[in-house]
């Protein structure tokens, strides 16, 4: 008699679980196939073979001890392939937390799976997550410190946010079990994401240049609340943190409570879009970074070019009345024509540009009135491990740049072309673009010190 199948294996682990749940286990989804798969580095999509032989995907809700520093609830992830139980599944934290055994891509460090000594069951595996929220994996006066230091700093996340719930102005923007309403989307993109067609959802994107797309978002008086929710923020008195290395002004919105809100407008909202866009890059979108910026005289004025720590990047313009402050296209990360410009895209209201993050891109100095967009840097687990993502190749530049695509935080020949902004001048010698294999005819690099 032929036994269960891997997949079989795990959804009776899964069946037992939401019988008799732990008290640390706060929900856990059924076992599921992903949209995409990695075969042979390579991101496949659909998922291939209907998820007949892997992989497949548990999505569980959980928190750590009582009176620790990860008691939040904490969404995570289990990707299992057909090797199960000999391997056991990945550990993805599907959110923002702060832990000391943790890469950078929120996975934990191989000592954690050496601590489930051979034992892969679904049941010792969130055991073992438990422990991990609790003590160090290794336990040593460095480590020991450590450990304790990323706990506070989650802590202290947790604790900003249970502040802000008391003061909330819209507390609607902040509730993800109810999710986001149809009167603050404009009407024709929530129409054609509830048909469901393909072709409903391209009709209403507009190519403002190669791999540049725009579409209507959300309704100004969304907009306008939306933006009266961050200067309530502003008004509490709680920190703010810059929203990038970029960034002077702004808020990180997964830093106030709207994380899991997020989730929810990238899964229904983004989702969909991504998928039809943009192939292996959004075919699956996983996490977010999603922050609110503002270009006014006296702040911040525009932005150097650069390309996102993103794999699909939303960009909606919020408001208020400004001039100037457009958003310059150049090229794609690698391409011939990585410096030169495609487009300028004008802002509009409620309306949003989407483009891959690695689409070389700055934003233009506003000239009057104050500029406030909310961006989403949207990121694929499959894509990230793909050898595409790892090993981008650089062709070589056929000429020299566009003025408006340089950069002076990147670019070796900045300094050729143009004269450093005030106060930036530090940047000259460090570029890294473009890599000495891709010059184009003629490159001269600026020297190292600023004087010369």
């Amino acid at each position: 008699m032929q036994g269960p199948t891997v997949r079989e294996s795990i959804e009776a682990q899964v069946a037992e679980l939401q019988r008799s749940p732990p008290d640390y286990l706060v929900s856990l989804k059924p076992l599921q196939v992903p949209r995409t798969a990695l075969v042979q580095q390579e991101v496949m999509y659909p998922c291939p073979e209907g998820g007949k032989n892997g992989p497949w995907e548990l999505n569980l809700v959980m928190r750590g001890p009582p009176g620790g520093n990860y008691v939040n609830e904490l969404p995570v992830r289990l990707e299992f392939n057909k090797d199960y139980p000999a391997a056991a599944p990945s550990v993805n934290f599907m959110c923002i937390i702060h832990h000391f055994f943790l890469n950078d891509d929120n996975n934990p460090f191989p000592l954690f799976y050496e601590s489930l000594r051979g034992d892969h069951s679904v049941k010792n595996i969130l055991k073992a997550l438990y422990g991990f929220l609790t003590k160090p994996l290794h336990p040593c006066p460095s480590c020991d410190a450590k450990f304790l230091q990323g706990g506070e700093m989650n802590a202290e996340r947790v604790q900003i946010i249970e502040s802000y719930k008391k003061q909330q102005k819209y507390p609607a923007l902040f509730d993800a079990v109810t999710g986001w309403r149809e009167e603050w989307f404009q009407p024709e993109l929530f129409s054609a994401l509830a048909s469901k067609s393909e072709d409903a959802l391209r009709d209403l994107l507009t190519e403002e240049a190669p791999g540049v797309y725009s579409f209507p978002l959300f309704r100004e008086d969304f907009c306008a609340m939306f933006l009266e929710e961050m200067d309530n923020f502003y008004a509490s008195g709680l920190p703010v943190r810059r929203p990038n290395s970029m960034n002077n002004y702004g808020i990180i919105v997964n830093e106030i409570g709207m994380e899991r809100m997020i989730d929810v407008l990238q899964q229904q909202v983004l989702q969909p879009i991504s998928a039809l866009l943009f192939g292996e890059e959004g075919a699956q979108l996983d996490r977010h970074h999603c922050f609110m910026v503002q270009y006014k005289p006296g702040e911040d004025l525009g932005l150097d070019m650069h390309t996102d720590d993103s794999d699909v990047t939303y960009n909606v313009c919020l408001g208020k009345e400004f001039e100037g402050a457009g958003l310059t296209f150049c090229g794609m990360m690698g391409a011939a024509d990585h410096r030169q410009v495609s487009h300028v895209y004008q802002h509009v209201k409620g309306r949003c540009v989407v483009h891959l993050g690695r689409k070389r891109h700055g934003a233009d100095d506003i000239t009057s009135g104050e500029r406030r967009n909310l961006i989403i840097w949207n990121t694929s687990l499959n894509w990230r491990r793909s050898k595409a993502y790892r090993e981008v190749a650089f062709e070589q530049e056929a000429s020299a740049p566009s003025l408006q695509c340089l950069s002076y935080t990147h670019d070796r020949d900045y300094g050729i072309y143009k004269k450093y902004p005030p106060g930036r001048e530090g940047f000259q010698g460090h570029g890294w673009c473009p890599p000495s294999s891709s010059e184009y005819p003629g490159f001269k690099e600026e020297p190292w010190d600023a004087t010369e």
